[in-house]
């Protein structure tokens, strides 16, 4: 009573304080002997005649208060019908509606709340099946009193106590089954029946768009996506209705969408109370609290769509109105205090509120186009094999087309992947990768669209003092230079003169004498590579030049294994298409006239200077790293893309592989040559330590690719670089020869090779140091 007597208000005090003023219908619910009015009397008052002042949270209270604790199957449904029959949340009459759907929301968690405190206190006079039981038979009574006026009313609480159902299976189902798992499959099924029912009268453009929005959230947290077809809930609704609203409430409402993200910019990030404020106006919005679920949902009918023209209308629009909202999202970022490139790391609760909203934001809407591209792959699983030839080629048309929509919005949403890292989102990847597939295959639709998201100046300053200090813009940036680089992964590029359009955006971006990002750079360099590696009209101006880039940039910028993969990749495509000079050139030909630039590079560095660790080392135990992929792929993965699709297995401490060498088809098989591999015992480490050793390593992996005409000459050249340097520089030079002689060459060279090693140069463990010095 005291309880009561805190939470009643003024007029409620009263009654409680003179209760011979009651009128007779309160005592119609009282149990007790006296007629008195107990605390339920006046708590179905107060439900059936709310005051003026009566709020939805106030009658919420009342029912969490004294629900789980009612004794009589009788009370409790009085209780449960006077709710249902409450003006405050469910209004009389279509002249005074119900609250807004954010308010009426709060029965789904009061409900769940509720069931959740009954199964853990359970009262011995009302049983848990007989709670359940009462509850079901109320509602089932008052839908069937009117159907169309009153399901609307019941989803929101059969929602809240399914909630409950792990709980509930826990706590009774799996420690007593055979009291309680067949009552409550039982119960399971009649009220779900009941929930479908109560959907095909609450999902219709005749009720508000509160209780529309309060209809499609008790579904979408009933729904589940692994187990039950989505359709079974509204097989009488219309997919574009249901599309429609779901798109509303995610995307474009100004009231309850995630279009509430843009209070973050008007919360001053300085109050203490910013996090706290965050939290209240956008975390726990119904649909941001919830938005996997209503993606999922959104998802599942997007997936199951018939193909017709009118439902690939619908997801195009949609598609297009979802990019619109990213590009707004983007815009209205990179013009707030979070568009740094440490914000995201930031030890502040409010900014990492910001950071989890988008977050979410990136991985809802991945779910939402892994549904769209599931129907697709998945021909709907439903009468796919009776597609004709000319269905196929439209289908493919289509989701071209879809593809070429989703791509502007990964685009824009790149700055939230960035700040979580690439590579761990799986259904990112799946998104990401297939829509670069089908635009792939699209042709001038794609590299127009590649190219205006890299030049639209609304988008992307490339002033160095600009992008090199904006994250978001520098994330597009990365975005199209990932986009590139899957289009130079195909063998044979689909069209050279945009390829070297490709390089000479790209070759600027690499400059770091004009750009200072580490990330900007070494994507750019990943892009090029690709380039030198695929590309059938590379010029060896152009190779020279990009060299002359590298060594400007290692080791201060590059690492020794960056360096190695980036001239061995140029080198092979040389040297295994060289072009002939003429007779009187000082060069045999391009092939020729590369390997002596190469050398002449080598020959003036100074002995035993030491690399210092590289800048663009990604963390403290990584000081000699692999060049990154562009693309949206873990750094493991990254490494294989690098010139290495082809390659055979990797071998344990193999520097060719390491140095993601393609190695010639004839190999040497290992076996053949065991005494030499127990003869020679060079230096163990495979990483060089100095300046000169990396130049010249870079220039000793070449050697699988020299043509037999020249091998001697060259390695004799390479074996002069090698005689000049120091001792230690020597000892590790002269095994990195020896590893590539005897691991990497066909059957032709190696020959050349051990000829030339033993004859020639008769070098062994005990004289060959001699004989530099």
């Amino acid at each position: 009573m005291s309880d009561l007597y805190g939470k009643l208000g003024p007029q409620g005090r009263a009654l409680l304080n003179n209760p011979q003023s009651q009128s007779q219908q309160s005592y119609a619910y009282s149990n007790d002997p006296n007629n008195h009015p107990q605390d339920l009397d006046f708590v179905i008052d107060e439900l059936r005649n709310p005051k003026p002042t009566t709020t939805v949270n106030k009658v919420l209270g009342y029912l969490y208060n004294y629900v789980p604790y009612i004794k009589h199957e009788r009370n409790l449904g009085l209780v449960i019908a006077s709710f249902l029959n409450s003006p405050v949340c469910f209004g009389p009459t279509a002249s005074s509606p119900p609250p807004a759907f954010e308010e009426n929301y709060l029965i789904i968690e009061v409900f769940k709340l509720i069931t959740d405190k009954k199964l853990e206190v359970s009262q011995p006079t009302l049983s848990i099946k007989e709670f359940y039981t009462v509850i079901k038979k109320e509602l089932e009574n008052f839908v069937w009193y009117n159907p169309r006026a009153n399901s609307w009313k019941v989803l929101s609480i059969i929602c809240g106590m399914m909630l409950s159902n792990p709980l509930r299976n826990e706590l009774y189902v799996d420690a007593n089954y055979f009291q309680y798992r067949w009552f409550f499959d039982d119960w399971d099924e009649k009220i779900k029946s009941l929930f479908i029912h109560c959907l095909e009268f609450s999902l219709s453009s005749s009720h508000s768009q509160d209780v529309v929005y309060l209809s499609v959230t008790s579904l979408a947290l009933v729904y589940q996506k692994d187990n039950e077809h989505v359709k079974k809930y509204t097989k009488h609704i219309g997919d574009g209705f249901m599309v429609g609203v779901l798109m509303d409430m995610i995307f474009l409402s100004p009231t309850v969408s995630t279009l509430s993200y843009q209070q973050f910019f008007q919360i001053n990030p300085r109050d203490n109370n910013a996090g706290n404020d965050a939290n209240k106006k956008i975390l726990q919005k119904p649909v941001i609290k919830h938005l996997n679920k209503f993606s999922f949902l959104l998802a599942a009918y997007f997936t199951q769509l018939k193909y017709n023209r009118q439902n690939e209308d619908l997801i195009v629009s949609n598609l297009v109105k979802i990019a619109d909202f990213n590009k707004l999202v983007n815009h209205m970022c990179a013009s707030s205090t979070f568009n740094t490139f440490t914000s995201a790391k930031e030890n502040n609760s409010f900014v990492q509120s910001f950071w989890y909203f988008m977050k979410n934001l990136l991985f809802s809407e991945v779910i939402i186009f892994q549904g769209i591209f599931t129907r697709f792959l998945t021909g709907n699983k439903s009468n796919f094999i009776w597609f004709n030839n000319r269905d196929l080629v439209i289908m493919q048309r289509a989701y071209r087309q879809v593809a070429l929509i989703t791509l502007p919005s990964l685009y824009y949403l790149n700055f939230i992947l960035l700040s979580i890292g690439q590579g761990g989102f799986d259904n990112y990847n799946f998104v990401y990768y297939l829509s670069v597939e089908l635009a792939l295959s699209t042709g001038d639709h794609f590299q127009q669209l590649a190219l205006r998201l890299f030049s639209d100046y609304n988008e992307i300053n490339l002033y160095p003092d600009v992008l090199d200090h904006n994250y978001i813009m520098q994330s597009k940036v990365l975005f199209v230079l990932g986009l590139w680089e899957n289009y130079l992964q195909q063998k044979p590029i689909a069209n050279e003169q945009f390829a070297n359009r490709i390089y000479n955006l790209v070759c600027d971006l690499a400059n770091d004498a004009k750009y200072s990002s580490n990330d900007l750079i070494e994507a750019s360099h990943s892009v090029l590579l690709f380039y030198f590696a695929n590309s059938n009209k590379v010029d060896l101006r152009d190779c020279i030049e990009y060299v002359n880039l590298l060594i400007s940039q290692f080791p201060k910028r590059l690492s020794a294994t960056q360096l190695c993969i980036a001239i061995e990749t140029i080198g092979k495509k040389i040297l295994s298409n060289p072009q002939p000079y003429p007779q009187n050139s000082i060069f045999i030909n391009s092939g020729d006239e590369f390997f002596h630039f190469l050398a002449d590079l080598c020959a003036p560095i100074h002995r035993g200077v030491p690399i210092k660790p590289s800048a663009a080392a990604s963390g403290p135990t990584q000081e000699n790293p692999s060049f990154a992929s562009a693309q949206p792929i873990s750094e493991i993965e990254a490494h294989s893309t690098l010139n290495t699709l082809e390659q055979d297995k990797k071998l344990e401490n193999d520097i060719i592989h390491e140095n993601k060498a393609k190695k010639p088809k004839d190999k040497v098989v290992r076996d053949l040559l065991p005494r030499f591999k127990k003869e020679y015992k060079f230096e163990n480490r495979l990483a060089p330590d100095t300046v000169r050793e990396a130049a010249v390593l870079a220039l000793i992996n070449l050697v699988p690719y020299f043509p037999v005409s020249m091998f001697i000459s060259w390695v004799d050249r390479i074996w002069d670089l090698i005689v000049k340097s120091n001792v230690l520089e020597a000892n590790y030079l002269t095994g990195m020869l020896w590893k590539v002689m005897s691991d990497s060459l066909d059957l032709n060279r190696v020959e050349l090779a051990m000829r030339w090693w033993y004859e020639t140069k008769q070098l062994s463990e005990r004289n060959y140091i001699d004989a530099k010095m």
